[in-house]
């Protein structure tokens, strides 16, 4: 889900609301809506300082609904979001929906993203050095939608096609850096559009916490001048999920993923490691190069019906070639958490995590589970 790389104090604040079911006929036989089930809203209040931003705050949070003509029982609708503003005029709004409909044959996908927030570049590759730090402040819209559509029911396979869209203008860069100097693709930022294609196996038994089933999804994207943008590539993503219930209270969760682009991406663009969600522990783009492998495992107990905690581990890398991996130097990631529960109806969680690196670490606090 989604949070800034930065220390923040939030409090959180949870409200029921009655969706408002639409009217029967009162014909007989005729198929009947779900019973109307409770919406769950959560807002996170954020406020933090950074030098790089100075005094910034804004909310954060996520809402779970059923739309009219769920079935009972059926998986809800989500939309989690955030906005953040800055002593400094900077600013970061995100979005993401993800909605079912047609009795769970449909499902739609998306992400909005628009900002203008200060970000990181350390180069490319394994080794990339801290002492190639250098700042920099983009300025973003990009607009991500996938539509899918379940053709095998029984193996709860959904099928479909990925829009993507990305403008991204580079205001500022350290002086004397590869993105100052232009030395990379894309230093000045530039369009990036594409067209692809997504495969989804989910059966997992809730879609926020989640206790046994499994999440496959592969999706690859074809990016091209032809489509109205700036840079041509291909990016590919592999994301493997397995859910093993342990006792009622404990579940163990593994997580394998693959992300590779290939041809001439602009150097934001570049698989990465790190972030809220996969190797917790490095900043997002820490690392990054053409391909980026990560295997994460994580054990979640539940201690009361609000509270919980988690540990977790990860071993992960980039590389310029699948092959060129090398094995006997991976990174390492390890960390621990609470969560906080805040709708008993859907399972949705505060998380607070934090996790060390090679030489790093991380504080996180966002809404659900990393994976």
């Amino acid at each position: 889900m989604i949070t800034k790389k930065i220390l923040a104090i939030a409090l959180v604040l949870t409200c029921g609301l009655s969706r408002v079911s639409a009217g029967t006929t009162g014909v007989q036989n005729q198929k009947k809506e779900a019973p109307p089930e409770k919406s769950t809203v959560v807002i996170l209040p954020i406020v933090f300082y950074t030098p790089e931003t100075k005094l910034a705050g804004g909310i954060g949070g996520l809402m779970a609904f059923h739309p009219p003509g769920s079935p009972a029982g059926g998986r809800p609708a989500a939309l989690s979001f955030y906005a953040i503003y800055t002593q400094l005029k900077q600013f970061s709004a995100k979005m993401e929906p993800e909605i079912y409909l047609q009795d769970e044959k449909s499902l739609i996908k998306g992400k909005l993203d628009i900002e203008q927030y200060p970000n990181k570049f350390w180069g490319f590759g394994e080794n990339a050095p801290s002492s190639g730090e250098e700042g920099y402040t983009p300025r973003i819209f990009s607009v991500e939608v996938s539509f899918q559509r379940k053709i095998l029911p029984k193996a709860s396979l959904y099928a479909g096609i990925q829009i993507a869209f990305e403008r991204l203008k580079v205001l500022r860069a350290d002086c004397g850096g590869r993105i100052s100097a232009g030395a990379v693709a894309g230093a000045s930022g530039g369009t990036v559009a594409g067209l692809g294609f997504v495969l989804t196996r989910d059966n997992r038994d809730n879609i926020f916490y989640p206790h046994r089933g499994d999440y496959w999804q592969v999706t690859t994207v074809f990016n091209g001048k032809v489509l109205g943008g700036e840079f041509a590539y291909t990016s590919l993503k592999i994301d493997l999920r397995k859910y093993i219930p342990i006792s009622s209270s404990q579940v163990l969760a593994v997580q394998g993923l693959l992300k590779a682009v290939g041809g001439t991406p602009p150097f934001y663009n570049y698989a990465k490691l790190g972030g809220d969600n996969t190797m917790r522990g490095y900043y997002s783009g820490r690392y990054r190069d053409k391909i980026m492998a990560a295997v994460q495992a994580e054990y979640r107990v539940t201690l009361s019906e609000r509270f919980g905690a988690v540990g977790f581990v990860g071993l992960g890398d980039v590389a310029p070639r699948l092959g060129s991996f090398d094995f006997a130097r991976l990174k390492s990631s390890i960390g621990a958490g609470l969560r906080y529960r805040v709708s008993r109806g859907e399972a949705t969680n505060l998380r607070m995590d934090i996790a060390y690196g090679k030489g790093s670490s991380g504080f996180y606090l966002t809404a659900n589970e990393a994976f």
